[in-house]
């Protein structure tokens, strides 16, 4: 069976969750912003130094990427917030619902059974 959960192929469509969804940018940024404060007074040390940050650049424009094709993928997303409201108070009826219905049913069954 194939397993949909690899978060590196932005053209995979299958569902997320929120914890699934990649958005460690920290350490990536960290690693910019310590490059670029790093003072060189070698030339060649500057521009490989300089180079590594554009790379560092790169990956972090990748992580991004990465992070916005799999929030396009999470359930929900493309319902606005009134939408999502309404859902929710939808399934929070049906949730209240079916809580009494069991509640009855217990009930029912509890009351039968002092009679056996």
């Amino acid at each position: 069976m194939e397993n949909n959960t690899d978060h590196s192929d932005p053209n995979n469509f299958s569902s997320l969750t929120v914890q699934e969804v990649d958005v460690d940018f920290l350490p990536i940024v960290y690693e910019i912003i310590r490059s670029v404060e790093r003072d060189f007074h070698d030339n060649s040390a500057k521009a490989r130094e300089s180079q590594d940050c554009s790379l560092k650049v790169l990956e972090l424009q990748k992580k991004f990427d990465i992070a916005r094709s799999q929030i396009l993928r999470l359930p929900g997303i493309e319902y606005n917030k009134q939408d999502q409201l309404k859902q929710f108070e939808i399934l929070r009826t049906q949730l209240r619902l079916k809580r009494e219905l069991l509640q009855k049913y217990r009930n029912m069954c509890s009351f039968e059974t002092s009679f056996k």
